[in-house]
């Protein structure tokens, strides 16, 4: 009878350390940091759609653990609330982190070194990400992030309008030349300014990269203004804004069918798509889109903007959190919510999906799957240092007088190299 009521009484202390030992580990929770608020000024973007997939599916995997965010802070507040946190010791495991954070954040040890995990990782291969949007997390030989999205630039073409000048439409290999020769040939001048023009939207730090070449450096250390590829483009430049004199061509231009190209990323086409009443929609024009004009030194390349998340340094379960912030950045499904409700685009190459869901993805942004993939391939990550704003302000005040003065290009940007060093070494 005793050794009866003994067993009993172990059976029970056993199922009562069973209970505890599953409460405790059901204690496990992560830690997410994400803001509400647009990367790119859009009017609507919603990451919580993405998270809670990528969250939903990471606790069915992982079933002793909890994943918690705090929702609702602004991205304007968001490098605040992250400062507050780390200094009460409550960093979040993983968080997304602004461009204007990413450098700091190294610099002061904040993110936890990924090269381990991913060399690690038998079931992530970095090939499978458009080279661009994962060299964004990169910090000289060391990963500190991955992507979650991008946007990348191209060019909107108006093919009514060129049909109407008996112009073919480009290749996807066109060029500098074949893109300034049919902006001068559909450019016609008024005084009132509602006349036909060219192009809008094209910056000179887009025809830098399409020549192969960067202004500045990604840490925001070295520029090159003086590099002869960055002269040739500041000179093309010239040459191609020179074509409407002195008149600014506008967005509304453009919805008014009135200008052949317009150059923007893609999360401005999305805007231009939806909000408010799909302004492309409801032009009387057919429209197409194209890869960057090629440099002669370089190629048809696009400028991308890529937003990461990265592993705390000070997280308790970095395994977990690699586990978690891959998820989100290299799984297909959460991946494809993007197209749902963000602004951005997905940072997997095309190869890596189920086509159908890619293509019917690409579709809804009415554009094509196959060339929407061979942009991003092509695509060069703009730097993410604080002051790159501040650097592009910089050099884009002086080269207006190189674009629309008197000013020398050579002795211009001889000038701006020592400026803008002078600025990036305080």
């Amino acid at each position: 009878m005793k050794a009866r009521h003994t067993a009993l009484l172990l059976t029970v202390l056993c199922c009562i350390a069973a209970l505890l030992s599953h409460s405790g580990q059901r204690e496990t929770v992560l830690r997410l940091g994400l803001y509400v608020g647009s990367d790119w000024d859009a009017p609507y973007s919603d990451y919580y759609k993405m998270v809670d997939t990528a969250i939903e599916r990471f606790e069915a995997a992982h079933p002793d653990v909890r994943v918690e965010y705090i929702s609702g802070i602004r991205q304007e507040d968001y490098s605040e609330w992250l400062a507050a946190q780390s200094l009460t010791d409550r960093m979040p495991d993983v968080f997304f982190v602004l461009d204007s954070d990413f450098q700091r954040y190294i610099s002061i040890g904040a993110l936890a070194e990924l090269d381990g995990y991913i060399a690690a990782d038998r079931d992530f291969f970095p090939d499978k990400y458009y080279s661009a949007a994962f060299e964004a997390g990169r910090m000289g030989n060391t990963m500190y992030a991955l992507p979650i999205q991008s946007a990348t630039t191209m060019i909107f073409c108006n093919w009514s309008l060129l049909k109407r000048e008996g112009i073919e439409m480009p290749d996807q290999d066109w060029t500098w030349e074949d893109f300034y020769s049919i902006c001068e040939r559909v450019t016609r001048k008024e005084a009132s300014g509602a006349g036909q023009y060219g192009c809008y939207g094209y910056l000179w730090e887009y025809a830098v990269a399409s020549n192969g070449a960067s202004a500045v450096d990604k840490a925001g250390t070295e520029c090159y203004f003086e590099d002869p590829r960055v002269e040739q483009a500041i000179r093309f430049c010239r040459k191609l804004y020179r074509l409407s004199d002195s008149y600014q061509v506008t967005a509304q231009d453009f919805f008014d069918g009135r200008v052949a190209f317009r150059v923007t990323n893609t999360t401005d086409y999305r805007m231009m798509e939806y909000y408010p009443f799909g302004l492309l929609g409801q032009q009387n024009f057919e429209w197409g889109c194209l890869p960057m004009p090629a440099g002669p030194q370089g190629g048809n390349i696009s400028c991308l903007e890529t937003r990461v998340a990265a592993v705390s340094a000070g997280s308790r379960h970095k395994a977990l959190s690699w586990e978690l912030l891959k998820l989100m950045s290299y799984d297909p499904q959460v991946q494809g919510t993007l197209y749902e409700g963000a602004e951005g685009t997905a940072v997997l190459h095309i190869d890596n999906w189920n086509r159908s869901q890619y293509t019917q993805a690409a579709a809804e942004l009415r554009l094509d799957a196959e060339l929407l993939d061979s942009v991003m391939g092509k695509a060069v990550e703009l730097p993410k240092y604080e002051t790159y704003r501040q650097t592009l302000a910089i050099a884009s005040a002086r080269l207006d007088d190189v674009f629309y003065g008197d000013a020398d290009v050579s002795a211009t940007l001889m000038a701006l190299q020592r400026e803008v060093l002078a600025y990036l070494k305080k």
